[in-house]
Order: C-alpha cells, then structure tokens, then sequence
C-alpha cells in the first residue's frame, strides 16, 4: 500500500492502515527517542504518545515533508517536552 493511501486511510479511522503505519515507523521513532531520554521505559512511552499525536492530528500533515519527517519532530518535540517536564519535577522535589 502506498504511504498517501495508507495516510487517507488513517485520517478515516481505519485501524489496520494505523497498525501498517505503526509498525513501518515504530522502530525509528523509539531509536529517536532513546537519543534524548537514554531510558527505554521512557523512550517507548514517548514514542507511544507521538503516535497518539500524529493519528490524532493527520489533519495537519500536508505532505510537504514525509510523514517520517514529520512524526519525528513530533518524537523529538515529545522528547524534549518529557525532558523537561522531568526536570521541572526534580527542582520542585529539591526545593521542598
């Protein structure tokens, strides 16, 4: 299946085409990930949440990147937002 057809497919709800895209990139994006987080648990959380992301907002995707390109900055933007959400929490537990 081609990746505009698979990418229509998943802007209708349709599960499978979500699964093909899944397993095409789910790899790449968890290797991504673990570059900035370092920790697997982590990582494929992160990566779990890109794709919720990107299903939920293919409305935005205009095909003036590849859909790889562009789930990872979500990736990398996920990453960033875990990183810094973490660092946040441990100032706070040193605070009190």
């Amino acid at each position: 299946m081609f990746q505009e057809e698979l990418i229509e497919k998943c802007r209708s709800n349709d599960r499978r085409a979500q699964m093909h895209l899944y397993d095409a990139y789910c790899d790449a994006m968890y290797t991504i990930a673990m570059r900035y987080l370092k920790d697997a648990d982590d990582a494929r959380d992160v990566a779990q949440e890109a794709f919720i992301k990107a299903f939920r907002n293919l409305d935005q995707f205009r095909g003036e990147v590849t859909f790889g390109a562009w789930l990872k900055r979500i990736v990398i933007n996920k990453s960033i937002d875990f990183l810094k959400a973490r660092k946040e929490h441990l100032q706070s537990l040193d605070e009190g």
